[in-house]
């Protein structure tokens, strides 16, 4: 006879939802991760031009990225973080370029004003 210590919460019997999620069948089962992490790196690639870059800030190969995408891997906090700062830092880039196309535009009026 064996006794569980495992508190009985853990002890009763699993949800359907749970269950479907251990189906043999890919196309049964649920998405091991949430459609917003999925989405979010979908978006991160379009923004910085591809998945090339996406998977090079990451440091994984496109066919990784790829995996995570279609749910077949996760998505780890990291991987939120690292695509979140890659996209910082694209973004100030991008406004320290638009700076200095404003300085052009604003030099291009002045002389044209002086003339």
């Amino acid at each position: 006879m064996v006794i569980s210590t495992a508190p009985p919460e853990a002890r009763e019997v699993q949800s359907s939802t749970v269950l479907q999620n251990r189906s043999p069948k890919r196309e049964q089962r649920g998405l091991p991760i949430e459609i917003s992490r999925m989405m979010g790196l979908q978006t991160a690639y379009e923004i910085l031009g591809g998945k090339k870059a996406l998977a090079d800030a990451l440091g994984v190969c496109v066919r990784s990225l790829n995996h995570k995408l279609n749910a077949d891997r996760g998505v780890s906090n990291l991987d939120l973080f690292v695509t979140a700062r890659t996209l910082e830092t694209r973004a100030a880039k991008m406004m320290q370029h638009a700076a200095k196309l404003r300085a052009v535009l604003a030099d291009t009026q002045l002389e044209s004003i002086q003339s």
